[in-house]
């Protein structure tokens, strides 16, 4: 028996965006599952593979992988969540007609390492600030 492939979370990027227009510009979680799938084409047992099989009630590596797609376009400025459970093309992510995934993992990547540089430096302005402990005589 064949192991049964799920694409790759990138690859739903753009159809993420196609069913979120089908819906109308937002919808809910079930929504942009059920379209997502429909409009990648995505065969039942595609959609039945567990993400965690050790872990009953585990939610499904599409699931998974459909989280990270909107993460990512979240970043990328292309979707908002506008209240729990609800997501919504932004006005940038209705203006775009299709985004290069490999252009949005690179920007999204490219975010984290400059937040953590960010992190690590102490502008020459400022000093770090004493703990009491180092005001201590011994």
């Amino acid at each position: 028996m064949s192991e049964v492939k799920v694409p790759t979370y990138d690859t739903f990027m753009n159809l993420l965006r196609q069913a979120l227009r089908e819906l109308g510009g937002s919808g809910t979680m079930e929504e942009i599952v059920s379209n997502t799938a429909e409009v990648a084409g995505l065969s039942d047992e595609q959609l039945d593979v567990p993400h965690k099989p050790e872990k009953e009630g585990s939610r499904t590596e599409f699931e998974y992988r459909l989280a990270w797609t909107r993460t990512y376009l979240r970043k990328y400025g292309l979707l908002e969540n506008s209240s729990r459970g609800v997501w919504a093309l932004t006005q940038k992510g209705r203006q775009v007609d299709r985004v290069d995934p490999i252009e949005v993992k690179c920007f999204v990547r490219d975010q984290f390492v400059e937040k953590d540089e960010d992190e690590d430096k102490i502008p020459d302005e400022q000093e770090p600030e004493l703990t009491w402990r180092a005001g201590l005589p011994f």
